[in-house]
């Protein structure tokens, strides 16, 4: 809920996305432009599956109505694209039912949710979410 006040994403203090990235990119990044900048600077896009949703409350399990963001488009406009990873189950449950849209040439991975609802630990996330992007 946070995020959305915030409209920023990852703008719960206790997400660990934003010090997972600064930790893997060994970058400082206090603001959100800053924050932007990081992942600009290391060719990350970061998009919703959802472009709009109404929920009740800040769970994903909480999604009433669900509207995707076009990424089929948009992968098919990045042709450069060769990882698309999915920030917990949810979204990548959402994107298989609601896109599906799966080239040969992306990996699809998903990753442990950065959320402080999803109890792993913030070195066990740092070292899958590094493993997916620093990778090949």
């Amino acid at each position: 809920m946070r995020s959305l006040l915030k409209q920023q994403y990852y703008g719960h203090e206790r997400n660990a996305f934003w010090p997972i990235m600064q930790a893997l990119f060994d970058t400082k990044a206090e603001t959100y432009e800053e924050k932007w900048l990081l992942l600009l600077g290391h060719d990350i896009a970061l998009w919703d599956v959802l472009a709009n949703f109404r929920r009740e409350g800040s769970l994903d399990s909480a999604y009433k109505e669900v509207v995707p963001n076009d990424l089929q488009l948009f992968l098919e406009g990045h042709q450069d694209i060769s990882k698309v990873l999915f920030n917990g189950k949810k979204a990548e449950a959402l994107y298989k039912k609601l896109i599906g849209y799966y080239p040969k040439d992306i990996t699809f991975l998903a990753l442990p949710s950065t959320s402080p609802a999803y109890t792993l630990g913030f070195e066990e996330k740092l070292r899958l979410w590094g493993e997916a992007l620093l990778s090949g």
